[in-house]
C-alpha cells in the first residue's frame, strides 16, 4: 500500500483561478486532510527588488525553484518541510513555517512544472488557462482589491507580464494531465477540460447519463487535442442541470468534506462547482 500523500499540482498565471479552485478541492475533501503549498512563497525577491531587476513573477530568475522542488519532493516522502513564506499585501519575505503534509499536498503556482521539479513527482496536474479577457479582469480585480495595486500599475504591467507568461508558464501546458479553461457565457461562465494523460483513465460519461444533465454538458474524444495529445474534451455551460453531474461525481469520492451534495453555495457557479469536483475525482480516482 502507498502511504505516501497524494499529490495534486496547479500550474496557471498569477491570477488564472488556482487559489480559488484550491478552496474549492478543500471544501470537498475536508481542510483536516489537505496541506495546499503556494509556489509564490518560492519566490527570491520583494516586489520592490522585482521591479528594480526587471523581473516579473513569472521570471524562473524570480524563484528559488531548487529550494521548491527539494520541499516538493520532501514533502511526497512524508518528511515535514520549512516553507518561507511571501506576503502578497507587503509584497515582501516574512520568515518561514514548518510544514507537515497529510493525505493530500495541493501545490499551486506559476512554475509548479518547472525543473527541477518532474511532472511524476504529481499524481494529477492541472493547467488552468482561461479565457483571456476573463483572466485580464480577474487579475486586474484580484491584485488591486488583495494586493494592493493600483489600476494604472496593473494595467501598465501587462507587457511584460503576457510576455513572461508565454515564455515561461505557457511551455507547461503539454505536460498537464488536465486543462482547464473558463470563459464567459450567455448565463456566467462556461467550462471546458481537456483531459489526457492520466485523467484518460476516467470515464466522465458514466456519470453524465441523465437526459436532463444533457443540455448543460458535452463529451467528445479527439485524437489530438490543442497540445497534440489524444484527449476526452468535456464542455459545459451554467445550467443548473450541471449540479446533478457534480453530485453524481461526489457520490463516487472515498473521502467527504465539508460539503456534501445539494450544499453548494447559492452563488457558486455550477461550471465552477463541477470543475472542482471532477479534479477531485480525477485525483482520488486511484485511492479508495
Amino acid at each position: 500500500m502507498d502511504d505516501r500523500p497524494l499529490m495534486l499540482g496547479l500550474i496557471g498565471a498569477s491570477g488564472a483561478g488556482k487559489t480559488t479552485l484550491t478552496r474549492g478541492i478543500i471544501r470537498l475533501l475536508g481542510a483536516q486532510g489537505v496541506t495546499p503549498i503556494s509556489l509564490d512563497d518560492y519566490l527570491r525577491y520583494s516586489r520592490a527588488e522585482r521591479a528594480a531587476l526587471g523581473l516579473t513573477d513569472a521570471d524562473p530568475a524570480a524563484t528559488d525553484l531548487e529550494r521548491m522542488a527539494a520541499d516538493l519532493a520532501a514533502l511526497r516522502r512524508c518528511q515535514t518541510i520549512d516553507k518561507p513564506v511571501y506576503d502578497h499585501v507587503a509584497g515582501a519575505l516574512r520568515g518561514s513555517e514548518r510544514v507537515a503534509p497529510t493525505g493530500l499536498v495541493i501545490a499551486y503556482g506559476a512554475l509548479t512544472l518547472t525543473p527541477p521539479v518532474q511532472a511524476e513527482l504529481f499524481d494529477l496536474t492541472v493547467y488552468l488557462d482561461p479565457h483571456p479577457d476573463l483572466y485580464r479582469r480577474w487579475r486586474e480585480e484580484r491584485d488591486v482589491k488583495q494586493r494592493g495595486y493600483t489600476v494604472e500599475q496593473v494595467r501598465a504591467a501587462w507587457p511584460a507580464r503576457e510576455r513572461d507568461i508565454q515564455r515561461y508558464i505557457a511551455p507547461q501546458r503539454p505536460l498537464a494531465d488536465v486543462v482547464l479553461r473558463f470563459g464567459p457565457g450567455t448565463d456566467g461562465l462556461d467550462v471546458q477540460m481537456s483531459l489526457r494523460r492520466r485523467a484518460l483513465a476516467f470515464d466522465v460519461a458514466s456519470v453524465a447519463q441523465p437526459a436532463e444533465s444533457a443540455a448543460a454538458i458535452r463529451i467528445r474524444s479527439v485524437p489530438a487535442d490543442e497540445d497534440g495529445l489524444p484527449a476526452v474534451l468535456v464542455s459545459a455551460t451554467n445550467d443548473p442541470a450541471l449540479h446533478r453531474v457534480s453530485d453524481a461525481l461526489r457520490a463516487r469520492l472515498p473521502v467527504r468534506g465539508q460539503v456534501a451534495a445539494g450544499e453548494e453555495p447559492p452563488s457558486a457557479p455550477a461550471t465552477l462547482t463541477f470543475a472542482q469536483t471532477l479534479i477531485a475525482t480525477l485525483l482520488l480516482q486511484g485511492r479508495g
